[in-house]
This record gives C-alpha cells, structure tokens and sequence, in this order.
C-alpha cells in the first residue's frame, strides 16, 4: 500500500493510500513511500506529523482503525479527520441503508474513545460522483433523462470536490467547536440542477417518475445477488431524496459557501461537459 508523506520543506497535503498528512510547509512536492500498515511502521512514519487527512473510499475505510490506533498514542499528532465528506453519518437511517456509513460510524465510535482532536466534515453529496450516469442524482448525461423520486423539491447539500479541499484546508487552519462539521459547497433542488443540464445540453431531458419502495426493493436483490456496489448506489438515491430518512436535517440553515447561481451553475455545466467527454464515469454509454 502506498503512503504519500511530506518531503524537505514540502505542504501537507499529501496522502498515504487515501491519507494525507500535513506537514505545515511550503512547498506541494509529495514523496511516494510503502507502508504495512503494522503499528511499527506507522509510528515510524507519523513520527513527524500533526494532522492526519484520510480520504479512504469505499472498502478501504476500515484502514482508519490501525492509523487511529497509532495516532492515539503520539503526542505529536494535534488532528485527525476521518474519511468522511459526504452524507451525515450521525443520522442513524443513513447507516441502516447505506453500509459503507455503518463503518464510517465504527470509525468515529474509536475516535471517541481516544483523546485525539478530530473533526468529521460532511459535505453532501460530491457533485462529481452524483452526476455520473448512476450517481444518486439520477441524471443520464449521456441519454438525456432523468429519474424524479418523490422528495426532489428538497434543497439538498452539494459540493465538489473543490469545495471539499477548501473544506478539509478550513477545518485544519480554523478551530471549531464539536467534532462534527456540516459544510456545503451550495445547496440546490433537484429541477435547478436539471435546468442547467438542459443549457448546457441544449435540449430538454426526458423525465422518468421513480419509486422509493421500488428502488428500495431493487438494491436489496442487486446486494443478495453480489452487486453491492450497484446496491449501495441505487440506496443512496433513497437516502438522499427520501423525506423519511432526514438526511437533509444535519445541515440545518447552511446555505452553502457563498456560491451565487452563476457560480454554481458553471460547476454543474463544467461537469456535464466531463461527464459527456469520458473525463468522469469513463466512455461508453450510461446504461
């Protein structure tokens, strides 16, 4: 597994196999380096460091345990932030529906039982991921249509992952409260986003009604049948659109980082162009 860790005078930004780690210098230069994942090994390479950035995805996330377990015990280490940046992880029908939290929530559950400073940062859905062709947007860049659930007229939390960086660099420069942050790069319905769509597109999109229950119903048997990943993304339409599951509440009266609709609106036009030229989700048709 690889470690990005800082080289001579080199910014913290870097990343160990989904970990970065912050150095307080000035350059953006990283060294490549392997590590074990043994306590020996991470100690020798924490040795140095103060915060501890993970951006560990998908079957990845239980690596946090060892790291944790480690920093816990340097007194070095002044900030861990967890592999987090999406929906909010204390909503407990978030992690009834969507397995992926269930871990992430094992991961704060250590956190809290050590005397480590962390910050878990929830950023609503990442723009780029959502708006690929089975992203929890339902929007089929390539086809031209999208699926309405029930629910579409929530303002729900979006960010890219620019935001995210900015996110993350805000939460290491400036102390905050708590050990949970809700940030949001805008907040949108979902008839916005399919409006700017069709500008970029130049054309209306076709509409398909969804059904909860049977989305529901669909990414129970694609998870029985082997397909967890096709799973977990059909249940995360559910998550983010159905009122029941509350996943908006979190975020309370955040309005977003101060994007006007120009702003946002040329995020979301830029991903449209990236979708539809194989620079997000990859060629081939959206099926």
């Amino acid at each position: 597994m690889k470690i990005h860790t800082p080289a001579a005078h080199s910014h913290g930004q870097d990343q160990e196999n989904g970990v970065a780690k912050n150095g307080h210098h000035h350059s953006s230069q990283v060294t490549h380096i392997q590590t074990s994942f043994s306590d020996v090994d991470l100690k020798q390479q924490l040795q140095n460091t103060d915060t501890i950035i993970c951006v560990f995805h998908g079957s990845d996330i239980h690596l946090q345990a060892p790291l944790i377990s480690v920093a816990s015990s340097l007194p070095n280490i002044k900030l861990f932030i967890p592999s987090e940046f999406g929906l909010d992880t204390s909503n407990p029908k978030i992690r009834e529906i969507l397995p992926p939290y269930r871990t992430r929530h094992e991961v704060q559950e250590m956190l809290q039982k050590t005397a480590l400073n962390w910050k878990a940062i929830y950023s609503g859905i990442c723009l780029e991921e959502a708006m690929k062709s089975d992203g929890v947007l339902g929007i089929d860049v390539l086809w031209g249509s999208v699926v309405v659930f029930p629910g579409a007229e929530t303002k729900i939390a979006v960010s890219t992952t620019k935001d995210i960086a900015k996110q993350i660099v805000d939460a290491v420069v400036h102390e905050k409260e708590g050990n949970e942050v809700w940030r949001a790069g805008f907040t949108v319905n979902l008839d916005e986003i399919v409006k700017v769509v069709e500008k970029e597109l130049d054309k209306d999109i076709d509409r398909y009604e969804g059904l909860l229950d049977g989305a529901r119903k669909e990414a129970k048997e694609r998870m029985k049948m082997g397909y967890f990943d096709g799973g977990v993304a059909l249940m995360g339409r559910v998550a983010v659109w159905d009122r029941g599951v509350g996943a908006w509440e979190g975020w309370g009266e955040v309005v977003g980082d101060g994007k006007g609709s120009g702003e946002w609106e040329g995020e979301v036009r830029k991903t449209v162009k990236s979708v539809r030229e194989g620079g997000i989700g990859g060629d081939g048709c959206g099926c």
